[in-house]
């Protein structure tokens, strides 16, 4: 009996080993294919961008990243790799819009003019910095949204408010994420609009205007 408790022991054993080395290996092959699929994404971008592939999401950034997450899975990938990845980059793509929108804002602060946001740019995470990469359409739209916010009347607000909602609700639907809070709300809540003048304000400066 103890022979058999040993032999199922030993077995045991191995098996787990074998099991380690495995999963040792296929992580490493993924890295491995994660930075081949990124440096083909990136040619032609800045020579001294360098990608690091302890980041948390196994060495996947920028564009291919988004493809990742929406569906199109890189080389040496299957979906069960990517799974757990998916509340990580939820973390990521709400730290993208709501950075796209303050840069928008602060631009406009600052008296400069408005420009093509950076994209893609890097999101800093518990487990390192990632660079993240959404589709241009929308990441013009949020950083838009940002610079016309600052001293916007009712009707601009509630305008933005359409654009912001539209743009993150297809950023969410296309990565299979749920959406769980309106993002127009955050971002505009500090927003103070311009009041538009009254209809009996405008009549006391038409009053006004012809008396004189």
């Amino acid at each position: 009996m103890a022979t058999v408790l040993l032999v199922a022991l030993l077995f045991g054993t191995l098996v787990a080993i074998i099991l380690m080395i495995y999963l040792i290996d296929r992580v490493k092959r993924i890295e491995f294919l994660s930075l081949q699929n990124n440096a083909a994404a990136n040619a032609g971008s800045d020579a001294n961008e360098v990608v690091a592939p302890e980041n948390g999401f196994l060495g996947l950034s920028g564009k291919v990243l988004w493809d990742a997450m929406s569906g199109k899975l890189p080389e040496g990938f299957n979906e069960a790799d990517l799974v757990a990845l998916k509340t990580r980059f939820e973390y990521v793509l709400q730290n993208h819009i709501e950075s796209l929108f303050k840069i928008g804002k602060k631009d406009r602060r600052d008296g400069n003019n408005p420009s093509t946001p950076k994209n893609p740019i890097e999101i800093s995470t518990l487990r390192g910095v990632v660079l993240s990469w959404i589709p241009p359409q929308h990441a013009s739209t949020l950083y838009k949204s940002g610079y016309e916010s600052v001293d916007a009347d009712d009707v601009t607000i509630n305008r933005l408010k359409t654009d912001i909602d539209e743009s993150v609700s297809t950023l969410f639907s296309r990565t299979g994420l749920t959406l769980k809070q309106s993002f127009s709300d955050k971002l505009l809540s500090q927003a103070s609009p311009m009041s538009l003048p009254s209809a009996e304000h405008l009549d006391e400066m038409h009053e006004e205007k012809n008396e004189y």
